[in-house]
């Protein structure tokens, strides 16, 4: 099955309603929800050449911290970062649960030496965020917000897997403002579109 969402500015308030009213319905019907685990896949961030460029010139480097991997592509014009679903309770059929992720995203400043590793990974389906902790925070702070145009599919499989996509994520104000800090640089702004991003991962149900 493949759905299409369409333009938006987040994902929220369509996961908001589609959340209510599966409650609607299992209310009505009495019978609860079954509970799914992510047990495997992978994810890609598409970052495009322009983005990276710019980086560059403001000597900013983003590496793939392992086990993730990063690829370029010369003919779509994109440096991609591609991490492993590591775990999670995310559903595409109703935008529910979060997605976690392995490997890291680490950025260098050439320039002065400055390093930053954002590390726990994961796409957050309650908010339409991708997240990951920050250098001096606990928990997952969000980094980039999903936007452009969105689409879900799943097959039963086996094994079953289900699939995530979207044309943009662009950046958040926390992750604009932590990284120019950390990296004493001021080339990161809140809304840059960092990439499009897929994710395809396993599914068990329970």
């Amino acid at each position: 099955m493949h759905i299409s969402i369409g333009r938006r500015s987040r994902l929220t308030a369509l996961g908001a309603g589609l959340i209510t009213a599966a409650a609607i319905a299992v209310s009505a019907s009495g019978p609860a929800l079954a509970d799914t685990t992510d047990t495997g896949g992978s994810a890609s961030l598409a970052v495009p050449v322009a983005v990276v460029a710019g980086l560059a010139h403001a000597n900013i480097v983003m590496l793939a911290g392992t086990p993730a991997t990063s690829s370029f592509d010369p003919t779509a014009g994109t440096d991609t970062v591609t991490n492993p679903v590591t775990g999670g309770n995310a559903e595409v059929s109703n935008f529910y649960g979060i997605l976690k992720l392995g490997g890291s995203l680490f950025l260098l400043n050439a320039s002065n030496g400055k390093t930053v590793n954002i590390t726990g990974l994961q796409l957050n389906f309650f908010t339409g965020a991708l997240q990951g902790v920050l250098p001096g925070n606990t928990k997952p702070s969000p980094l980039a917000y999903v936007r452009g145009v969105s689409s879900t599919s799943s097959d039963p499989g086996p094994p079953a897997t289900e699939t995530f996509s979207t044309t943009e994520l662009d950046l958040s104000t926390k992750a604009a403002t932590a990284l120019n800090t950390d990296l004493a640089t001021k080339v990161f702004r809140h809304g840059i579109n960092i990439g499009a991003f897929t994710t395809t991962f396993d599914v068990t149900v329970s």
